[in-house]
């Protein structure tokens, strides 16, 4: 079951990769890129180059390019969180955090949807095609797969063993037998208190 859970991690890990780096894209490649360390990362527009050109068709002004581009870039950041928390569920959760993993990664597939339906909007909308909507549309059919094959694993039932399930029980047990002799002299008192 090890080898199932890193398999998983390494799966969600190479498309929280990829979701964070288009997510970097389009927030950073209209505007020229961004330097770092004296390097300058995502300068070449030429991905965004053709959405540009199909918002600019549409009529958006630079504003409304601006806000279409956040909102992609917002919806493959929410899905890389949405996989790495999933990821962190299903390789270091008992069973009921492998269930919700599950939850976590289908949200995924529906954030990389959603930023897939806006691409394909602007895009059509424009009579442009170009690299952009390629990426995201990978993006969304290899996650749906992943994610669908991923979903068929089983998920490990919880390491507790009926002797400690047991211990468990005779602690709890124990633990109302003491409660309830306490209230009983505690009530035992107050009848004797209301007496005097």
């Amino acid at each position: 079951m090890i080898s199932n859970r890193l398999y998983y991690a390494s799966m969600m890990l190479f498309w929280v990769c990829y979701l964070s780096l288009l997510a970097m894209v389009v927030a950073y490649a209209p505007q020229g890129g961004v330097s770092m360390a004296g390097l300058t990362l995502f300068s070449d527009t030429g991905l965004v180059e053709t959405a540009v050109m199909a918002m600019q068709s549409i009529g958006l002004s630079p504003v409304g390019q601006s806000v279409v581009f956040g909102l992609l870039g917002g919806f493959s950041a929410a899905s890389a969180g949405l996989l790495l928390f999933s990821m962190m569920f299903y390789v270091f959760g008992e069973e009921r955090e492998q269930r919700e993993s599950r939850a976590l990664a289908q949200g995924a597939v529906a954030c990389t949807a959603l930023g897939a339906m806006l691409t394909a909007l602007v895009f059509f909308a424009g009579g442009q095609a170009g690299a952009l909507l390629a990426l995201q549309f990978g993006a969304l059919g290899g996650l749906f797969l992943t994610v669908m094959s991923l979903g068929q694993s089983q998920i490990e039932p919880d390491q507790q063993t009926d002797e400690q399930a047991s211990e468990l029980d005779q602690v709890i047990a124990d633990h109302a037998a003491n409660h309830a002799a306490f209230s009983a002299q505690l009530a035992s008192l107050s009848r004797h208190g209301s007496r005097s």
